[in-house]
């Protein structure tokens, strides 16, 4: 597994392994802790329900029913209410993923500080075809890689799209499609903070990635808590004009 100690380490690697096919054959995800699971939120956790299938129904029949006197746009089909859901926080069985792998580097170092991050790649050449896309989403019987007809300003600026999972309980990288494929990459936790600065500086932080008043304050609080890693501190600049390093 590659550890991915510089921004530059990383995009060398992308370079070779995946910018060498069309923008969508690979698509990457950050996890800000390496022990997580490739596994949908809909399917993680405690619940009460008798089982995660019903457990599932549930949440979404009573979002559905209840969320219309909150949007503007009615969801056309299951897919796009799902992708509602999924947009405001409820577990669902999508994962999200990202075209831009500086996207998911972000992620990967943005908390647990303490704990290793993993970036993960996931080639999957084909979108969920028509009669895919016609049928429900709680039917599918593989992995689907989804494009939302509901494009919001968080989607569009994390250049997101969705893996619909079709066991909600297994992780995505134990439950491959014969023609997909996935690899993963260590961020330790001692370069997360580097990174994240040297993500700063390119542009990559919380109100870029989410465009509104929530994600500026993000970014301010976290932008007064940190200093340049390249800039050296004052003591070390007195010991170098002393002479001492």
């Amino acid at each position: 597994m590659l550890d991915v100690n510089s921004i530059g380490t990383f995009l060398d690697h992308a370079y070779r392994s995946y910018f060498t096919q069309a923008r969508g054959h690979w698509v990457f995800r950050g996890h800000s802790d390496i022990n997580y699971n490739l596994l949908p939120s809909v399917g993680r956790g405690l619940h009460t329900s008798k089982s995660r299938e019903k457990y599932e129904q549930s949440l979404f029949d009573i979002f559905q029913r209840e969320a219309h006197g909150f949007l503007a746009t009615v969801p056309a089909n299951e897919w796009e209410w799902l992708s509602i859901a999924q947009h405001h926080g409820l577990p669902t069985r999508l994962l999200d993923w990202t075209h831009n792998p500086l996207v998911a580097l972000y992620f990967a170092v943005e908390a647990n500080s303490g704990s290793d991050g993993q970036i993960f790649a996931l080639q999957a050449l084909t979108k969920a075809a028509e009669s895919v896309r016609t049928a429900s989403p709680f039917s599918i019987a593989s992995p689907v890689k989804y494009y939302p007809n509901i494009v919001t300003s968080r989607i569009r600026a994390q250049e997101g799209l969705f893996v619909a999972c079709a066991s909600v309980e297994v992780p995505l990288d134990q439950a491959l499609r014969s023609d997909w494929r996935i690899e993963s990459l260590r961020v330790p936790a001692n370069r997360k903070a580097h990174l994240r600065y040297e993500l700063f500086r390119l542009g990559v932080h919380a109100s870029s990635l989410f465009p509104d008043v929530d994600g500026l304050a993000s970014r301010i609080r976290w932008q007064h808590t940190i200093s340049s890693p390249f800039e050296e501190h004052p003591a070390s600049m007195t010991a170098r004009a002393a002479g001492k390093v």
